[in-house]
């Protein structure tokens, strides 16, 4: 049998993205969740920071796997589904996707990184500035 090689995200690395937002979130005073998927879209990192809403451990997890899943932003898939909502509905309950904002691919498609907890467009800033710090 061939053994088909691929690039993941270490474990270093994913914790990095993760300590990287949130001390950013904390810089800020914001609570949130911060997850970190490798290129399958299973989790490496995680962390709920003190006082983020619950319900943003599921979100970051999911925005990070779908941004690895598809290698684009999540706020791109947004703008995609915007037009076709029962086609998004029906996708989305298929796996455990996200198509909103707060998460980014990481470095050519190793893995995602998704952040949930905060508003929409601070969540993909700091998921997009984390991604791209790898590089």
């Amino acid at each position: 049998m061939d053994v088909v090689p691929h690039n993941d995200l270490s474990l270093d690395a994913a914790r990095r993205l993760v300590q990287q937002v949130v001390g950013a979130a904390a810089a800020e005073s914001v609570a949130l969740t911060v997850a970190v998927v490798d290129s399958a879209g299973t989790l490496i990192a995680f962390e709920r920071m003190d006082g983020a809403p619950r319900f943003s451990a599921q979100l970051a997890a999911a925005k990070a796997r779908t941004a690895a899943t598809f290698g684009n932003p999540t706020s791109e898939l947004e703008a995609t589904f915007s037009d076709r909502a029962v086609f998004a509905n029906s996708f989305a309950s298929q796996g455990a996707w996200y198509f909103g904002r707060g998460g980014f691919p990481v470095c050519e498609l190793v893995g995602g990184i998704g952040v949930s907890g905060e508003k929409a467009e601070r969540e993909e800033e700091l998921a997009r500035r984390a991604a791209v710090s790898l590089a």
